[in-house]
Formats: C-alpha cells, sequence, structure tokens
C-alpha cells in the first residue's frame, strides 16, 4: 500500500506539469575518471533548462523515486525505449538522455532529446571539452539545442475570443491556433450593424513568452489589412485565459487585450 501511495503522489504530482515537460534521465559512463560525476553534469543540465521559459523540468527527486519504486537498473538509459518507457512513468513529454567519455585527457559528451509519445528523436548532439571550466562556458548553448527541436506547447491549441477596443472602434476576435504554427482569424469590425466577418489564415509562435501572429485581411478597413502583433503575453494558471499589450493606433499606443478559451 505505502508503495502504491508513492506512486499515486509521484504520478500526481507529475501530471500537474506544464505541457511541454522535460526530464533528464542522466549520463552513463563506464569510463572509471568520470563516472562518479555524471551526477553532478545531469544536475548542471537541469540547472540550465529550468532557465529556458518554455518547458517545465522534471525535478531529479521524481525521477530517482519512479526509478527506485520499479527497480529500473542502474544506468539503462542510454536504450531510448527505456527511456521511453521511463518518461511515460514521470509524465514527461520529452527526456535527455546521454553518454560521457574521456579520450585523449578530453571530455566528450553527446546527448540525445527523445520524444515520449513517439519515441522519436528530436535532436541529438556532441559537446568536447579540455576542462571543467570550459563544460561550464558550453553548458548554456548545448542545453539550448537539446530543447530546441521540442515542438511548439500546445497551451494555445483552440479557440479563443477577445474584443480589442481603441475608444474609436471594438473589434470583435476569434482566434483558432492550429498545429505547425497555423492559425485562423475571424473578425467582427465594430460601428457598422451590417458589417459581415472577415477571415484570413495566419501563422503563430510562441517563444520565450513572446506571441507573434501575422495575418493579411481582404477588406477596406485600413487597421485590419494587416495583423502583425508581437508581444510578451501573460497565461492564468487556468491555462484558460491570455493577455497581452498591443502597441494600436496613431503614435503605438499600448492597448491591453485579453483571450478566453472558448
Amino acid at each position: 500500500m505505502k508503495k502504491l501511495l508513492s506512486l499515486f503522489i509521484v504520478a500526481l504530482t507529475a501530471l500537474t506539469l506544464h505541457a511541454q515537460t522535460v526530464a533528464v534521465l542522466g549520463f552513463e559512463s563506464d569510463n572509471f575518471c568520470i563516472e562518479d560525476k555524471t551526477g553532478t553534469m545531469s544536475d548542471l543540465l537541469t540547472d540550465e533548462l529550468v532557465n529556458i521559459s518554455h518547458i517545465t523540468v522534471v525535478e531529479r527527486k521524481y525521477i530517482d523515486k519512479i526509478k527506485s519504486e520499479m527497480k529500473f537498473q542502474a544506468s539503462p538509459y542510454t536504450d531510448p525505449a527505456t527511456a521511453k518507457s521511463l518518461g511515460k512513468m514521470i509524465g514527461a513529454d520529452c527526456v535527455i538522455i546521454g553518454t560521457a567519455d574521456v579520450f585523449n585527457c578530453t571530455l566528450t559528451v553527446t546527448a540525445r532529446t527523445i520524444e515520449v509519445e513517439t519515441g522519436k528523436i528530436l535532436y541529438s548532439t556532441k559537446m568536447t571539452c579540455d576542462t571543467w571550466s570550459e563544460f561550464n562556458q558550453k553548458l548554456p548553448d548545448f542545453a539550448r539545442n537539446l530543447v530546441s527541436k521540442i515542438p511548439v506547447p500546445d497551451r494555445f491549441e483552440g479557440t479563443w475570443y477577445g474584443i480589442i477596443e481603441n475608444g474609436e472602434y471594438s473589434d470583435e476576435y476569434t482566434i483558432t491556433f492550429a498545429k505547425k504554427g497555423k492559425c485562423a482569424i475571424d473578425i467582427v469590425p465594430d460601428g457598422d450593424f451590417d458589417a459581415t466577418t472577415i477571415s484570413a489564415v495566419g501563422t503563430w509562435s510562441d517563444n520565450d513568452d513572446i506571441l507573434r501572429i501575422t495575418a493579411k485581411f481582404r477588406t477596406d478597413i485600413a487597421r485590419l489589412k494587416n495583423l502583425k502583433w508581437t508581444a510578451v503575453y501573460l497565461l492564468d494558471d487556468s491555462g484558460n485565459m491570455f493577455s497581452m499589450n498591443l502597441p494600436l493606433g496613431e503614435g503605438g499606443k499600448l492597448v491591453r487585450v485579453m483571450f478566453t478559451k472558448q
């Protein structure tokens, strides 16, 4: 019963994490010179990943707990199939596995990012260092590269509704975010009872908490012809509402816009 309760607590914690979670499963090494340092290397990589805004990193204690409860062997994680299985138990979307070795006094670290759902290797990279100081210098870029191919988070996927008011007008927006950076936008212009909805297909991206949306509309309304938004957004804890400040109108006056998921 105690074992089942522990697994339930770990699973529940994992489920509350962000939709795009990453777990560092550790580095494997057969070289006695560095085998006692692979844990520190994993922790340093985890610390770097925590600073990347569009992912959430699974804490090592939860990973270790699952390993212990399920009696995983000491270092089976270079096998993608095993990494995928462990990643599912942790609740991660992607896992990072790797190896470390020393050749001619040069440390070589190889790592792969694996998508848990498909087992696909999203990214593979290698880093060589002659000193630990060089390892620390190269680690930030190494970490960013490992998560650079992770699919765009699905936190926006779906349909959102909002009204943009700028004193002179009040336009209603319905934006449907789809996969692969595509979106559909419907706008109901304000001030004309006979106005019809204007629609367009555009593109979107979500990087470092900056939302970018672009679309072109066939309309005679000047303010609605070209939609080019690039702004920092704030997503509420429920994931059903986000806001951002957009420069609209003359002088680039900032207008706060709120969108609610439908």
